[in-house]
């Protein structure tokens, strides 16, 4: 009885061998073949913005829209042609300049760079261009089904400058500091009064768009998000938030016309 046990435990332990080895190794089997071409950041949800200061009415800025080869090997280059589609609201010659709608990426390479000229001076800061991009063909490589087009947001802003130290007018201190083009954090909004007391320090962030504010920031430690809006006035270095609420916690209650000046 013992040795038909053994027997069959045997049996079990050659038919688990067996069957594995005719299982192909999968390793090799999910290696990527493929060569494709893509839009860097065509994976964005809401595509590619890029604002620009406007500086003067010749103005001209150039826009690199990276464009990478997807593959497992860059043996050999590839030839990547783009075009404009119809859809943009951006026009050629008034809003940007397509110097070259052709980019290759050598051999050994993975990515290229397309360069856009966005003709800033030309563009009203209320306007609203939306470039589209679409890779046509590709001259060894196939373009990709997904990334193949991307939406570019020309945007145009006044020059602005609003880092430093400010103070409200309940005589509190607070400091702006500067985040990306037009855009800023202040330290503390809680300092203006109104709301929680000091015994809360909220931060929030804003942009600036000639002199016109907007505030959307939202402060994690306290799970507190701010909206407001207001105003800078560069004759008196003044702030004034038209109007500040806490979405969160109190949103039909706002602190109105609160007004900080630059020290």
């Amino acid at each position: 009885m013992k040795s038909n046990k053994l027997y069959i435990f045997l049996a079990m332990i050659v038919a688990t061998l067996t069957t594995t080895a005719c299982f192909d190794d999968q390793g090799y089997d999910t290696l990527y073949d493929g060569n494709q071409v893509e839009f860097n950041a065509a994976n964005l949800p809401n595509g590619l913005t890029q604002s620009y200061v406007r500086q003067n009415p010749t103005q001209t800025d150039v826009l690199n829209v990276q464009i990478n080869r997807v593959s497992a090997s860059g043996a050999t280059a590839i030839t990547v042609n783009v075009e404009a589609d119809p859809t943009s609201t951006a026009v050629e010659g008034v809003h940007y300049r397509l110097d070259s709608k052709t980019v290759t990426i050598g051999a050994g390479e993975f990515i290229a760079n397309l360069p856009v000229t966005v003709l800033t001076g030309n563009i009203d800061p209320s306007e609203t261009p939306d470039l589209v991009l679409n890779i046509t063909s590709a001259t060894g490589a196939e373009v990709s089904s997904n990334y193949g087009s991307i939406t570019i947001g020309i945007r145009v802003i006044c020059p602005s400058d609003l880092a430093g130290t400010w103070k409200f007018a309940n005589g509190n201190e607070t400091t702006i500091v500067k985040v990306g083009t037009g855009s800023y954090r202040i330290a503390n909004l809680n300092a203006m009064g109104g709301y929680y007391g000091q015994q809360f320090t909220l931060a929030g962030n804003f942009t600036d768009n000639c002199n016109k504010i907007e505030l959307f920031g939202d402060e994690p430690t306290n799970g507190v998000a701010w909206r407001g809006s207001g105003v800078y006035d560069p004759a008196t270095e003044t702030i004034t938030f038209e109007s500040v609420t806490d979405v969160t916690y109190n949103p039909e209650y706002s602190v109105t016309n609160v007004v900080m000046t630059r020290q």
